[in-house]
């Protein structure tokens, strides 16, 4: 068996075989992860078999498990990476009363709370040139031999604390700059994967290597399984709408299992089963503003046209809803086209770009009709000064979601959520193709039986 990762395909065999209404946590620790030596094995993209989870078109997620039952501490060291967004989260499988398994993130560290060793922390002002840090995920209550004779333990202030046998730490990263060098590491800033070094209990280090290659099939093949198992059934009848408009609703707690950004919250909205024949999607929105870092705008500085950072990043994506959940294709923040800061995005279902489109306005592929979807708009980290993000729907009237989500939640949470967000709110409807070609946007919402709403200030 290959040692690099031994561990995860001891995984895939406990999945496989496994009960999983009975599985447990510390099933999923294999011996085989006592073989593992390479750092990062695996990673979440919008490209090729890795397109699950629903990741974003504009980012990467870097994964690593944690045996706690053999290490007391992982130690991530690193260069901060040229990007708009970089973060670690450790999420823990917990079991269950049922007798099965969860998933949960404690608290995060996020670029600008991660303080440097050395150098300067480019995401906090005034920024300077990019130093280094070091990040400790701890076991708690475990005690190293020096402790345990006595000799005080200094904790580093960036360190994340995890309870659970079984830990997924996740590195994710949003947007890197533009990089006219080509150095081969563009995705991840410019700079390495951070190093890893694992401790067991009798304080014996071992650094890794960065795992090459990564994410081998059946890999991918057993988190898949680890994170939907078979028994967890995706198949949602979404019905037809009962009217042509489509309410966006912030669910209350994303299900464990999709690994939700605790920097972040979500709009989620279910267009209906069947792709409408001879029909469009059109949505609507104001676009807050948003640092421009790919052309070199530091996090504080607003990107052109806009006089404020509203929020770090924000993305509408379509996504199948379907095992495991895949994303089809994302109008970033980076690449939406807008006019007066306000965007128009139409879903249709051609392989390419149609050319009825005019050139301002976005398109986003329905994809396969197999499938059904969901659109999820996502905003991570938005100012404490801008009260219309998807984080204020959340705290005011959000949705319980659970699988399958039931659309009539959406329904009738929809209504709050707009008022919360005024002209920031994605307002979207199903229109006839030929209304949307004589009049755009404007004519969709006048021919229909939804309840229209005027473009108006946030309120």
């Amino acid at each position: 068996m290959n040692r690099r990762f031994g561990f995860l395909a001891g995984l895939a065999a406990t999945a496989i075989l496994a009960n999983p209404a009975v599985a447990h946590a510390g099933e999923f620790n294999a011996s085989d992860f006592n073989e593992l030596n390479c750092g990062w094995p695996l990673s979440l993209s919008p490209e090729g078999p890795a397109n699950f989870q629903g990741p974003d078109d504009a980012a990467r997620y870097y994964i690593m498990p944690f045996d706690t039952t053999r290490y007391r501490a992982m130690t991530l060291h690193g260069r901060y990476p040229r990007l708009r967004y970089f973060a670690i989260a450790a999420y823990e499988v917990v079991d269950t009363e049922s007798g099965g398994y969860t998933f949960e993130v404690g608290d995060p560290l996020y670029d600008a709370k991660i303080s440097p060793d050395h150098g300067a922390n480019p995401f906090v002002q005034p920024g300077g040139r990019n130093g280094t840090y070091t990040v400790e995920i701890s076991y708690r209550g475990a005690r190293s031999s020096a402790n345990a004779r006595g000799v005080p333990e200094q904790v580093s202030p960036n360190t994340i604390t995890v309870t659970a046998d079984l830990v997924w730490i996740v590195m994710r990263a949003y947007v890197p700059d533009a990089d006219a060098s080509l150095t081969g590491q563009s995705l991840m800033g410019g700079v390495p994967l951070p190093n890893i070094t694992l401790t067991n209990y009798n304080d014996v280090s071992e650094t890794l290597v960065t795992c090459s290659p990564i994410n081998k099939w059946s890999d991918l093949m057993a988190l898949g399984r680890h994170l939907f198992p078979p028994e967890v059934d995706l198949r949602v009848d979404e019905g037809t709408p009962s009217s042509n408009r489509l309410w966006f609703g912030s669910p209350e707690k994303p299900p464990g299992n999709l690994w939700p950004n605790p920097d972040g919250k979500y709009l989620m909205m279910l267009p209906g089963s069947e792709y409408q024949t001879g029909r469009i999607i059109v949505i609507r929105g104001k676009a807050p503003g948003f640092p421009d870092t790919f052309n070199g705008s530091a996090i504080w500085d607003p990107a052109r046209g806009f006089r404020s950072v509203d929020m770090r990043y924000w993305a509408m994506c379509n996504m199948n809803l379907t095992w495991p959940p895949a994303v089809v294709a994302c109008a970033t923040d980076l690449t939406t086209r807008l006019q007066a800061q306000r965007y128009t995005i139409v879903i249709s279902d051609d392989r390419q770009r149609p050319d009825w489109l005019k050139p301002n306005v976005n398109w986003l592929p329905w994809g396969d009709v197999q499938y059904p979807k969901f659109l999820v708009l996502r905003n991570i980290l938005p100012s404490p000064d801008f009260p219309y993000a998807a984080e204020d729907v959340w705290k005011k009237c959000a949705f319980d979601f659970q699988f399958p989500p039931d659309p009539s939640l959406l329904d009738a949470k929809g209504p709050c959520a707009e008022d919360v967000m005024g002209d920031y709110y994605p307002v979207a409807l199903w229109c006839d193709k030929d209304t949307f070609l004589a009049g755009g946007f404007q004519a969709c919402s006048r021919d229909g039986d939804w309840r229209p709403t005027a473009e108006r200030g946030p309120r």
